[in-house]
């Protein structure tokens, strides 16, 4: 890999500032052996370099800073120059052959491990990693786009421009223009990340504290069926699980009727969302040998870090019968923090649930 590519075995969680915390995080899981799906950062440096050809930096400067943060069209125009200038530009070759290099490279090795001759049909996700994200701006540097069951080099370099692009919503460029110059070109720097897609029959989230009460004997599960889409943007109700680390120990189960799932598009590119079969509906989507394959693993992000996780799986289901958990991001647990603070303030909590709790994470820390 070279300045525009970096596969996450190279990474850790000191590569923060050239690769997002998203990135670096799944570096610094596949540094612990945990179960992550391979794939590689395109670096903050990639839309650095782009920004500084043909003067688009200042232009995009100039946009941010000119916009009129009350008034919802002159929001609406700088989106749209912004994203224009994003989109339409040409992409400098050093940085396109780099992309393509990394994605032949990645789905190659998995097309030849499978014994497969398509490899461009290999299906990745491509996720936006802010350098911040985990920061107090996070939900508004850039709205932490996801893109599922991509396919082919095209689209891989297409839906990373639209994850650059998405550092200029409209909420985004309000929130910038208030900030000094130097603060706001600090909150738009951005890296993507492109992993291999797991093939999920059910996905969800695992909080390793519980976010109703704060201890951390306890591990909660929200899960569904499908891809984890539906779960952390909160279009499903999802099963809930609670277990007790000591044993472990399930303790409680909320088995929710789950009338939805995502799943990838039958045509071979993107997911769609569908109805699930009634057989499954009331139908708990874990198994308690797999409750407990996910708390042994959450215990062990935790472990890793040294605090409490909030983490989004995916659960592959192979013909053998046998369960393979996918970690596809872990960051720091901070509902319990907000709901005590809330509490030290006297402030009433606005959600209930843990349901609402992983809708909020994924408003700030999507996919």
């Amino acid at each position: 890999m070279g300045k525009y590519t970096k596969r996450f075995e190279e990474l850790s969680s000191t590569d923060r500032e050239t690769v997002g915390g998203k990135c670096a995080s799944l570096g610094e899981m596949v540094q612990a052996q945990l179960p992550v799906p391979a794939g590689f950062a395109v670096t903050v440096d990639a839309y650095e370099d782009f920004r500084d050809t043909q003067g688009r930096r200042q232009k995009l400067r100039d946009i941010v800073t000119g916009v009129d943060p009350e008034n919802s069209a002159s929001l609406q125009l700088a989106h749209d120059q912004a994203v224009a200038l994003i989109l339409e530009a040409e992409l400098p070759a050093t940085i396109q052959d780099e992309i393509t290099e990394a994605y032949l490279q990645l789905t190659n090795e998995v097309a030849a491990r499978r014994g497969e001759d398509k490899s461009d049909r290999i299906a990745v996700a491509v996720r936006s990693s802010s350098v911040d994200e985990d920061g107090d701006a996070a939900s508004f540097a850039g709205q932490q786009e996801t893109y599922l069951w991509v396919t082919g080099v095209d689209d891989v370099i297409a839906k990373v421009r639209e994850c650059w692009a998405s550092l200029y919503t409209p909420q985004a460029v309000a929130y910038r223009s208030r900030m000094p110059e130097t603060e706001g070109m600090e909150a738009s720097k951005i890296s993507v990340a492109v992993q291999l897609m797991a093939d999920a029959d059910v996905a969800g989230v695992t909080f390793t504290v519980s976010p109703r009460t704060g201890d951390r004997s306890v591990v909660a599960i929200n899960a569904s069926w499908g891809l984890g889409q539906a779960v952390v943007s909160g279009e499903v109700t999802p099963d809930e699980f609670w277990l007790s680390k000591v044993g472990p120990k399930i303790t409680e189960r909320r088995i929710a009727r789950k009338d939805h799932e995502y799943v990838p598009n039958p045509e071979g590119t993107g997911i769609v969302f569908q109805e699930v079969d009634e057989a499954r509906r009331e139908e708990p989507c874990l198994s308690d040998e797999e409750l407990f394959q996910l708390c042994e693993i959450g215990v062990r992000v935790e472990k890793h870090y040294g605090f409490p996780q909030d983490i989004e799986w995916a659960m592959e289901r192979h013909a053998d019968g046998t369960s393979h958990v996918m970690l596809l991001q872990a960051r720091p647990e901070t509902h319990w923090k907000k709901r005590r603070a809330d509490k030290d303030k006297k402030t009433p909590a606005t959600t209930t649930g843990l349901l609402n709790l992983v809708s909020q994470a994924a408003k700030g820390a999507q996919g």
